[in-house]
């Protein structure tokens, strides 16, 4: 197998990555961060990549310079774009770890993904695409409040609201399909209203086979106590204690074989990570969507537990080969097709973010010794650049959420409690964080 790997991104799920892989391993990065290209070989040293663009040919090139390495994409939006299809047709036989185009729509449109759920008998909610307001008004009398509106295409995790009022809910399907919110006109969905926590399953799959990497739980609100707007994510945690192994077995059977075959059904070859978000309700586990990738900031808990496996688990999957890791003491066989990763590990991740964040926030706060931060770090604790930058021989902040503290331990309370102790010794006074996550 393969001891090379391009990581594509520049945000603290791909941070993570990068430096995880980079233990034993080496490390190329595309579309980077400063901190990221820092720990990293980058293949775009000399130009900046910008990842919301169809790829060029010299950005192909340079992707195409390690034909050996295997591709590791970290954010949804090349992977909508058709980054993989554009590196498939140059070099058919390249490793990459990330969906075609027309399968990346499990996220892009999440129409599109609700369509694959019902045809395929997955559990999910009922829904209806809105494409005007009137369409709004038409629909709004079919579900109670309170009303969830999403935007059907990505919206950097922002594009959801779960609104009390229909006067509200009309307004913000009309920001969606005017175009005013999200940059360009899309439908929206309204959904029928669920209750229940939330459990993120990740999955990793080569083609013909899957293997359940984790499970997570994370926390979209800024403030203690899920108060005020959504987020990109301010924390999270694994593994969700309450599921049991009950609940993961009927999970696997009315959920997670039913995604499988439907794949497969439906002629998707998929080889990557799959997020498959659900919800605990009063009738049972329901799927409330799905990501192409690994979730942020779950990704930055998710991987610590299993970095020792991490480069095995990737190499295996870009390969089409996860089957051949059956026997191995640390996983566990479900099915002829579905492993699972064992782990008596916990992880537990606090996001800082910058003030005012998700609304209006300053950049360029200075974040003083950062590197020496860094290199007291205990094995069990981990510090991920999101949105940073540098300035000089300074670390300063670049976006609204800056770093990822993590730390591992035997249970969550354990990892928990090495988390916020960390986070007590950074002490960035400046950067604003939640101080409940995986207060369970």
């Amino acid at each position: 197998m393969p001891d090379k790997y391009i990581v594509i991104g520049k945000g603290g799920r791909e941070h993570a990555l990068a430096a995880l892989l980079g233990k034993k391993n080496d490390v190329y990065s595309f579309g980077g961060s400063d901190r990221i290209r820092a720990a990293t070989t980058p293949l775009d040293a000399d130009r900046a990549v910008p990842l919301d663009k169809e790829l060029d040919d010299d950005s192909l090139r340079r992707l195409l310079s390690e034909p050996e390495a295997v591709m590791v994409f970290g954010p949804e939006q090349p992977m909508a774009l058709g980054w993989v299809d554009q590196i498939r047709l140059k070099h058919p036989g390249a490793k990459i770890l990330g969906p075609h185009q027309y399968a990346a729509q499990l996220e892009s449109s999440k129409w599109w993904a609700k369509e694959f759920m019902v045809r395929n008998g997955v559990p999910t909610g009922e829904a209806r695409r809105i494409k005007t307001t009137r369409e709004f008004d038409a629909f709004a009398l079919q579900f109670e409040a309170p009303y969830v509106i999403k935007a059907d295409g990505l919206a950097a995790g922002k594009g959801v609201a779960i609104i009390e009022d229909a006067t509200e809910a009309r307004a913000f399907v009309e920001g969606i399909v005017s175009g005013t919110l999200f940059g360009a006109p899309q439908s929206a969905l309204i959904e029928e209203f669920m209750t229940g926590p939330e459990t993120s399953i990740f999955l990793l799959l080569d083609g013909s086979s899957a293997t359940q990497i984790g499970t997570a739980r994370d926390y979209k609100r800024v403030f203690d106590d899920n108060q005020g707007p959504n987020t990109g994510g301010m924390g999270s945690f694994t593994p969700v204690p309450d599921v049991t192994d009950d609940d993961q077995r009927l999970i696997y059977q009315t959920i997670l074989r039913p995604i499988l075959d439907g794949l497969k059904k439906d002629g998707l070859f998929y080889k990557g990570f799959l997020y498959v978000g659900l919800m605990r309700t009063p009738k049972g586990f329901r799927v409330l969507e799905f990501n192409v990738r690994m979730g942020d900031p779950e990704t930055q808990a998710v991987l610590p537990v299993i970095a020792d496996h991490l480069p095995t688990l990737l190499s295996h999957a870009a390969h089409g080969a996860l089957d051949a890791l059956r026997d191995e003491p640390w996983m566990e066989s479900v099915a002829a097709d579905f492993l699972r990763v064992k782990t008596n590990q916990s992880a537990v991740c606090v996001v800082l973010a910058a003030p005012g964040y998700p609304g209006s926030y300053q950049n360029n706060l200075s974040l003083p010794d950062l590197d020496n931060v860094v290199a007291g770090l205990h094995s069990n604790q981990y510090l991920f650049y999101a949105g940073t930058k540098r300035v000089g021989n300074e670390w300063v902040t670049a976006g609204g959420r800056v770093l990822n503290v993590v730390a591992t331990g035997s249970s969550v309370p354990e990892a928990r409690q090495n988390v916020y102790d960390l986070i007590a010794k950074i002490n960035y006074g400046h950067l604003q964080h939640r101080t409940d996550i995986a207060k369970i």
